[in-house]
C-alpha cells in the first residue's frame, strides 16, 4: 500500500504547477528561448481549472510557437494559446493578473495576428487595481511596467512605487 501511494504522489505530485516557478519562467521567457522551452513543458500536461494558471499556459503555447518554424504548427499552437488566454480572462476578468499576462502578450504578439484589441482596458484594470494586489504581482507589474513601451513614464512611477 505504501509503495502504491509513493507511486501516485510521484505521479501526480509531478504534475502539480508550482505558481512562483511558472511566473519567473513568464518574466524570462521572452528573452530566451531555454526559459519558454521550461514554461511551456511545466504546463503542457496541465488540465486543472485555475484561469490564472490557465492563462501562463495559453501565454507559453503563444510563446512557444515563435520558436516553431512549420507555418502551421505555428499558426495552430498561437491559436490556441490566445483561446486559452481569452477563456482564462472569461472565467474570472477581474484578476488582475490574468489581465497582465494577456497585456504582455499583446504588447509583444507580431502585428499580422491583430491580437491587440485589449490593451487599453487590461492596462486600465491593471493601474486601478495595482494597490490592491499581492506584494507579488505588484512586483511582476512594476517589473513589467518599467520595461513596457506601453505605460507613460507617469504611470511606471505610480506602479513602481
Amino acid at each position: 500500500m505504501k509503495s502504491l501511494m509513493v507511486i501516485l504522489y510521484m505521479f501526480f505530485g509531478s504534475l502539480a504547477v508550482e505558481l512562483p516557478t511558472i511566473r519567473a519562467y513568464f518574466v524570462l521567457a521572452k528573452d530566451s528561448q531555454s526559459i519558454t522551452e521550461k514554461l511551456y513543458n511545466e504546463l503542457a500536461a496541465y488540465s486543472q481549472n485555475d484561469p490564472v494558471v490557465l492563462a501562463y499556459k495559453g501565454a507559453s503555447q503563444i510563446l512557444k510557437a515563435r520558436l516553431l518554424k512549420d507555418r502551421s504548427a505555428k499558426k495552430a499552437l498561437v491559436v490556441q494559446g490566445i483561446q486559452l488566454l481569452e477563456r482564462s480572462v472569461e472565467a474570472a476578468p477581474e484578476e488582475v493578473e490574468i489581465r497582465l499576462v494577456r497585456l504582455a502578450i499583446q504588447e509583444h504578439a507580431p502585428k499580422i495576428l491583430k491580437y491587440n484589441g485589449h490593451m487599453a482596458e487590461d492596462k486600465r484594470m491593471i493601474l486601478a487595481n495595482f494597490a490592491t494586489q499581492p506584494t507579488v504581482v505588484r512586483t511582476i507589474i512594476s517589473q513589467y511596467a518599467a520595461q513596457s513601451k506601453y505605460f507613460t513614464a507617469g504611470e511606471q512611477a505610480k506602479l513602481a512605487e
